[in-house]
């Protein structure tokens, strides 16, 4: 009995420990800190999203849209009530504390120090601390550069063995999870939470 209660114990340490608490399966709480920016990635069967927080805003950037019902479902479980943009729309624009452009054809967010790209070539990422690959042809030549490598859950295995020999952190953005990057002023972390809208 005393082992149980040890275990109990423990068990409940390091769940009050973690960043992001998940309470009745429906409710994600980011748990944002002041100088703290969170990206989810939400990748969801009809759509693709960002959803950008800091303390005092929500943002949600649709990259990709095909009719899908289940974003506000999704930003329920965050509880959040972003202003939505549509990349299409605006390409390079300031919101807050992201600025969202497009150059060399590739979409890039830049967020307090960080600069989240948006892969669509193996050329010109030099200037980024983060890539999110939504579809790749061709591998990434210099991986070192980088901070982490995100990636979709429908890219084909033999596509990722560059990133797999890599010593660089990735991550996969899935429809059956969200992934989450938060970011620090000197730091980063990422988190992955099983998705609760399936």
């Amino acid at each position: 009995m005393k082992k149980i209660i040890v275990l109990i114990t423990i068990l409940s340490i390091i769940l009050y420990n973690f960043d992001i608490k998940a309470t009745n399966i429906k409710n994600i709480d980011l748990k944002i800190k002041e100088g703290e920016t969170n990206i989810v990635f939400l990748k969801l069967k009809g759509s693709t999203s960002l959803l950008i927080t800091d303390e005092d805003t929500a943002n949600l950037f649709i990259i990709d849209y095909k009719n899908d019902s289940k974003i506000k479902e999704s930003l329920e479980i965050f509880n959040s009530h972003p202003n939505i943009y549509f990349l299409k729309e605006n390409l390079d624009t300031t919101i807050s504390n992201v600025h969202v452009f497009k150059k060399n054809n590739q979409l890039k967010f830049r967020v307090n120090n960080y600069t989240l790209c948006i892969f669509s070539s193996k050329t010109h990422l030099n200037t980024c601390d983060f890539i999110y690959i939504r579809k790749i042809e061709e591998d990434i030549e210099s991986l070192d550069k980088f901070s982490a490598i995100f990636y979709d859950e429908d890219i084909k295995d033999e596509k990722l063995r560059f990133i797999e020999e890599s010593w660089v952190d990735n991550a996969i953005v899935s429809t059956d999870s969200f992934t989450i990057l938060k970011l620090y002023e000197d730091s980063y972390n990422i988190l992955i939470v099983p998705s609760t809208n399936n």
